[in-house]
Order: C-alpha cells, then sequence, then structure tokens
C-alpha cells in the first residue's frame, strides 16, 4: 500500500503573528492527516524542500533553530521507520488511516499496551484465526489476576519487575509445570517483539533482556495403543454427539494429530486426489496427509451426499457462530472422554490434544526421526516437538547405561 511520510507547514490555519505549526503529513489510502510537531514558523522561515527552519527564524524563545531542526527531522525519521515496519511485514494493508495515525502518535515507552493488545485481537478476529485471538485476549485477564489489576497498561509497565510479580504469583494447574506460565509470558514477549517493528516503541525498554522464560516440560496425555483400542471399540449410539466425538478423536490421531479446530473447519474439497489438504491454523503450514484405510472408514459415515464447501463434520451450523460452536463442542468431547477415561479404568485423563500426543509419543517409540515428527505435526520448529515427547523411560537408560563399560 502506497503511502508517503512527510514534513509541511500546516497551512489549513494561522496561528498568532502568521506562524503555521510544522506537521508530519501522512498520505495513506487516499486520506491525508497532520500530526502536530508543537512548533511553529511563518512561512518565510520555511524550506520545504530541505523540511527544514532557516536561520533568523522565530520559533520559539526557548530554542535556537539547529535545536527546532534537530527535533523536527528525528520525529519525522521515527514515524518513516515506523510506516517503513509495517510496510514490509504488510501489516500496513490491514490498518485503516486512523490506525496508522495512531502507530505514529503513541510512539513512546508509555504507549498503551493493553490498547495495542486489544488492536492485536481485533486482528486476528477478522482474519478468522479464533484461537490466537484467544490466546492473545487472555493476557489481559492474566495481567488482572497475577498484577495490579484491571488498567490501562503502558509498554514501560511491562518491566521486569513486574514479570517477576507474576512468576511468583502464577500457581500452575499441574505442580512444577512452568509451561501455563510461559505460554502468557510468551505471548507477551511476541507484544513487545511486534511493537519493536513497528516502531512503536524503543528497544531499550524491552524487558526480555534481563527477564528470561523458564519452561519445563509439557505435562503430557499421551497413552498406549491398547488404550485407543479400548475407546475405539466403545459402544456408543450412532449419531449421538458422543459417536461423533469419538469419530473425531480417532480421525485426529489417524491424521497426524490434527487440532480440534481444523477438524471442526475441515470442508470436503479439502479430500482429493487421495490426500488430506488444509491449512493449519495455528502454524499456516499446508499439511497433505494421504488417505488410509482407518482414515476412510470414519470419513465414509460423513461426506454422502455433500458439495465441496461443505463441513466435513457436524461441528459448524452457523457461520455467524463458528467459534462459539467450535468451542462449545470442543468441551462437549473433552467431558466425554473424562468420562470414558473412567469407564475404562485408564491411569490418565484424556482430552482431545490425547489424540495428538499419543500420535507423537507412538512415533518417538517407533524410532521416527525428530525432524519427521515435527514436519508430521505441523510445528514451526523441531524445538516445539520436542516437549510433546515423553522422556526415554528408565529402564532404557538403565540399560544404556549397562553397555558405557571398559
Amino acid at each position: 500500500m502506497a503511502s508517503t511520510v512527510i514534513l509541511m507547514l500546516d497551512r489549513r490555519q494561522a496561528k498568532k503573528g502568521g506562524l503555521y505549526p510544522i506537521s508530519i503529513v501522512i498520505n495513506f489510502k487516499g486520506s491525508r492527516s497532520y500530526i502536530n510537531l508543537k512548533r511553529s514558523v511563518h512561512p518565510d522561515f520555511w524550506d520545504q524542500e530541505t523540511c527544514r527552519v532557516l536561520k533568523g527564524a522565530k520559533v520559539s524563545p526557548k530554542l535556537e533553530v539547529p535545536q527546532v531542526n534537530i527535533y523536527i527531522q528525528g520525529k519525522l525519521t521515527d514515524a518513516q521507520r515506523i510506516v517503513g515496519g509495517l510496510e514490509q511485514t504488510g501489516e500496513i494493508d490491514q490498518l485503516s488511516h486512523s490506525e496508522l495515525r495512531t502507530r505514529i502518535v503513541n510512539k513512546s515507552p508509555k504507549a498503551s499496551f493493553s490498547k495495542y493488545l486489544d488492536g492485536i485481537v481485533s486482528e486476528y478476529k477478522e482474519n478468522g484465526n479464533a484461537g490466537q485471538a484467544r490466546i492473545y485476549g487472555s493476557i489481559k485477564k492474566f495481567l488482572v489476576r497475577y498484577s495490579d489489576g484491571d488498567k490501562d497498561y503502558k509498554f514501560e509497565d511491562i518491566n521486569y519487575k513486574l514479570l517477576k510479580k507474576v512468576e511468583l504469583k502464577f500457581k500452575p494447574k499441574v505442580d512444577g509445570s512452568k509451561n501455563g506460565l510461559s505460554i502468557y509470558l510468551r505471548t507477551i514477549r511476541a507484544v513487545w517483539n511486534r511493537a519493536i517493528k513497528e516502531g512503536l516503541v524503543k528497544k531499550e525498554k524491552y524487558p526480555f533482556i534481563d527477564y528470561q522464560i523458564k519452561k519445563s516440560k509439557t505435562h503430557k496425555t499421551a497413552i498406549k495403543g491398547e488404550a485407543m483400542r479400548k475407546i475405539m471399540e466403545l459402544e456408543l449410539p450412532i449419531g449421538t454427539p458422543a459417536w461423533h466425538g469419538r469419530n473425531m478423536f480417532m480421525f485426529s490421531f489417524y491424521t497426524r494429530g490434527m487440532n480440534f479446530a481444523d477438524v471442526a473447519k475441515l470442508r470436503v474439497k479439502n479430500i482429493t486426489d487421495g490426500r488430506i489438504t488444509y491449512l493449519r491454523s495455528k502454524t499456516k503450514k499446508i499439511i497433505s496427509i494421504k488417505l488410509d484405510v482407518d482414515i476412510n472408514n470414519i470419513l465414509s459415515h460423513y461426506l454422502t451426499d455433500k458439495v465441496p464447501d461443505d463441513y466435513v463434520f457436524p461441528i459448524i451450523t452457523d457461520e455467524t457462530k463458528a467459534t462459539e460452536q467450535i468451542l462449545a463442542y470442543h468441551g462437549v468431547i473433552n467431558h466425554a472422554l473424562k468420562r470414558w477415561a473412567k469407564k475404562l479404568n485408564l491411569d490418565s485423563s484424556l482430552s482431545f490434544n490425547t489424540a495428538r500426543h499419543t500420535w507423537a509419543t507412538m512415533g518417538k517409540d517407533a524410532n521416527l526421526p525428530i525432524a519427521v515428527l515435527s514436519e508430521g505435526l505441523g510445528h514451526a520448529d523441531i524445538g516445539t516437538t520436542q516437549i510433546y515427547l515423553d522422556s526415554f523411560d528408565n529402564d532404557l537408560i538403565d540399560a544404556a547405561a549397562a553397555m558405557v563399560k571398559f
């Protein structure tokens, strides 16, 4: 999106003595707006070609002309850097004229973290990425609970002291686990990184230079193949939510741990030429899966009389309420899985993510390279895959240690 940021005199209305304010002028999406730099000069002492105040001008009793020029050039450089960063990432295309102006005006350590966060959440919602919208939206509640309550947090408030404070107050659901906290802190860090790239705040105030996010192994819910078989063989009334939920759970396992949101959004047109091809919501990676007997057995219940744009599974029935319906059905399935875990006397609790963790763990036990598992799971990097995998069993380590002799 073509845009320009320049210095000009705002000649729309003269001030006392025939002075006009020096302003940053933004030309964007067919509109023009002015940011008053609180410095005014007579037109005779303004050089538009060099965007400088000329010698001899009376700008302010307290400021010399060189000081004024340094000030206005610095403001122009800041504004151009912000716009340049937004153009480089392509994010400028998603902004309205007023939003771009706000990004430039608020360039300060006192810029609002809370309002900037609201903008990111709105952006994800508009792009249909409900999962990311929920993750970023949870940060406000997190800060309200573990920091200084409900207020307009500025970027300068999100400092080392605050991060240590929330670390001490946070109580994980699983004893000893730091990953619940690290999810929140990594999201806060992502907001800071984005704001720095866009020129909204200065890197000198970045709190994660000194503060290191700690994490531990994820509390995994992977189960053994025998337990998966018991779930698959449960006798459930055909056509009930529980029956559909079990089909989706097994479908997720057979499709290398497809996330629930992606299962819900899967359309008939994603199944062509003997493969399922879809864009993973979380990482935006294209995933391609070969159809096999197990997958086809499940799909046989859902594809009859459907057109390419129809959803495969009966989750989304109203496009305007898709997010709510996905969350509701996810809850129904997780509730059913917990009941089944008790009924089948399984050692661990179950959730829809169990299918994903189980596929990854079984792959590791089959000695699949971690790079292959990472690609299969659709992870952005191998490090993410590692937290899915259980540590080697103690007996395996003991056996390996016994071999190290001389």
